[in-house]
């Protein structure tokens, strides 16, 4: 038995998540708060909002009461979701600030401001972030912004409001004080250990019947990269003091894998670390992913997941092809790379540390892995010249071009970046940037390259996309996109559980085949397509009528390409079925047993996948 010296209990550790409450809160199920997912920007493709996920976890560990509901893009989706808060009445509504759902936030503030006058409404994410004290003075609406990791300042906030405290002293936010005034409070740290957390709620998976896109999963926070472009939490960006990166052990990790697989028979998973293979792409770091790979095979969990990697963490070395066989037998089928340049000085520009070289090895190492490559590219900028647009548009038509909107894309420019901070020097930031975040409110350096960046955000995609980066309608660009990551995964997945069933390898390798034909085919058009409006534009030659007729060309272009591939995936299928190979059994969620059970699963060694 502890003697009880009367000592007083030290200060918990900067960094250390508190999760006890303040023992005058006798009810914390009677205070409500609603987290609304604004489903613009990247949140069109998965739904799922994990930093939510985890504030309404820790909320609802803590005993207060917490939703989370979805609110599509669009002012009646707006409307319906305020009348249907009435029902719930909650005492805080919460946001996710990005800059490309600004002006829903604005919407749905004013409505809830009209019809919930009591309902403190509280905004965070990466535009709170960096821009706090300007949100509230640009959103009359709107009480509170968070800034930095949410789940302590959310737990601080909720418990000041349910005990009508003043919110001079919760560390974390701005707010109004008395007078009116936006005032910005000191930042608290960042939260050292990551396995303090109660797991993230699964709101959302639930109420999809469990089937999503994908689930959201996160090993680690922070990022030991600076890239100019980035506002996610790295070396030179951050706003609260601690460790740059910090991660969690694998068993956790697997732990919390092997739930949501059991609980709602999904398997299909989006690792969103900044860099998987952190905190040094190097020794330590694939040692940590190397024993996640190794727990998900030894718990017998067939799973599919994606990750996000650095192209100069990876060389050509039996070390790192061991690596990279061992992460796909248990489930690695897509990964995101910032790739972002063709040229070596802008890669410079974006302060990457990868170099074109590295970049190509990369793509080659997934490509022979069978890994489906998500490639982030920036070709338009405001510092691109016709130069790098040509040297961009040959890399992408060399190395992965099938994608168009790759030699197309814009920056999107956000607070609290360095490419930022230069272009304000540079007098390139616009009045629809300085006042209303607009992620396009720039000038180009060369007002030609300008126009063409313009040009190409209308040919394939409506005004919210062309305005404001918003996929409400998808044109067969678009869908392809989507459609080439399902194909990817069709045949890793297939590979990987029936490649031992004789016969089967030969069907895929085949069927492979006539896809790497057609996606060179089409990097090829797109190469072709690219340089002939980028010479109309820059030449003043663009004829309307021809612009009109080319809409029309690459919509049943890539219309066709799909149709085609869809006609060989439904042969192969059904190649593979004769062969006793049951191609369900690949779904994101867990098919039913057969009579007899699902049949079984072995591990083999090196990338030739086992079932």
């Amino acid at each position: 038995m502890k003697q009880d010296l009367g000592l007083v209990p030290s200060a918990p550790k900067p960094g250390t998540l508190d999760l006890t409450l303040d023992p005058r809160i006798t009810d914390p199920a009677s205070f409500r708060v609603s987290f609304l997912i604004l489903l613009d920007g990247d949140l069109v493709m998965s739904p799922e909002h994990l930093g939510v996920a985890y504030m309404a976890g820790v909320l609802r560990h803590t005993g207060f009461t917490a939703e989370i509901r979805e609110v599509e893009h669009g002012d009646d989706e707006a409307a319906a979701a305020v009348e249907a808060l009435k029902d719930f009445r909650p005492d805080l509504v919460c946001f996710t600030l990005m800059s490309l759902n600004l002006g829903s936030c604005l919407t749905l503030c004013r409505l809830l401001r009209e019809e919930l006058p009591g309902t403190v409404i509280a905004c965070g994410g990466p535009a709170g972030t960096f821009a706090g004290l300007d949100v509230l003075r640009n959103n009359p609406w709107a009480d509170v912004v968070a800034v930095g990791e949410g789940e302590p300042t959310v737990l601080d906030l909720v418990q000041r409001l349910y005990l009508k405290e003043p919110l001079s002293e919760v560390r974390g936010i701005c707010y109004r004080d008395a007078g009116g005034t936006p005032r910005q409070n000191p930042a608290r740290p960042l939260i050292h250990n990551l396995e303090d957390l109660p797991f993230p709620a699964r709101d959302q998976l639930s109420q999809h019947g469990n089937k999503l896109e994908y689930v959201r999963v996160s090993t680690s926070r922070g990022c030991v990269a600076n890239c100019a472009f980035c506002s996610a939490p790295h070396l030179k960006n951050r706003v609260q003091d601690g460790k740059a990166w910090r991660g969690r052990g694998p068993e956790q990790i697997v732990e919390e894998v092997a739930e949501i697989v059991e609980r709602h028979q999904f398997r299909t998973f989006d690792f969103v670390d900044s860099t998987f293979e952190d905190p040094d792409g190097g020794r330590v770091g694939k040692k940590r992913v190397t024993a996640i790979a190794n727990g998900i095979l030894d718990r017998g969990l067939e799973i599919y997941y994606n990750v996000c990697m650095r192209a100069e963490n990876w060389r050509d070395t039996p070390e790192d092809h061991a690596v990279l066989d061992l992460l796909v037998a248990s489930g690695l089928e897509k990964v995101n790379v910032g790739i972002e340049a063709g040229t070596a000085e802008e890669l410079r520009l974006w302060e990457k540390r990868a170099t074109v070289e590295d970049n190509v090895t990369i793509i080659r190492m997934l490509r022979e892995h069978g890994i489906y490559l998500a490639m982030g590219f920036i070709p338009f900028h405001p510092y691109a010249t016709v130069e790098t647009l040509v040297a961009n548009a040959a890399f992408l038509r060399d190395n992965s071009g099938h994608n168009l909107r790759r030699m197309t894309e814009r920056l999107e420019i956000y607070p609290g970046t360095a490419i930022v901070r230069r272009m304000e020097g540079d007098g390139l930031l616009n009045d629809t940037y300085l006042d209303g975040l607009d992620p396009y409110g720039y000038e180009f350096k060369d007002p030609k390259v300008g126009r063409l960046a313009k040009h190409f955000a209308r040919l394939y995609n409506n005004d919210d996309y062309h305005r404001h980066g918003v996929i409400t309608e998808y044109s067969s660009v678009f869908a392809f996109e989507t459609y080439n990551v399902v194909l990817q995964t069709f045949i890793s997945r297939l590979h990987r559980r029936f490649g031992r069933l004789p016969g089967v390898n030969d069907v895929m390798e085949a069927f492979k085949a006539r896809v790497h034909e057609v996606r060179q085919e089409m990097g090829q058009y797109n190469y072709a397509f690219f340089m002939s409006n980028l010479e109309a534009v820059m030449n003043d030659t663009l004829d309307p009528a021809k612009q009109a007729r080319q809409v029309v060309d690459v919509e049943q272009y890539f219309h066709d390409r799909m149709q085609l591939l869809r006609d060989e995936q439904l042969r192969v299928g059904k190649a593979l079925t004769r062969l006793g190979a049951r191609v369900i059994e690949v779904s994101s969620t867990i098919p039913k047993e057969r009579p007899g059970g699902l049949p079984r699963q072995y591990t083999g060694e090196g990338s030739g996948a086992t079932w």
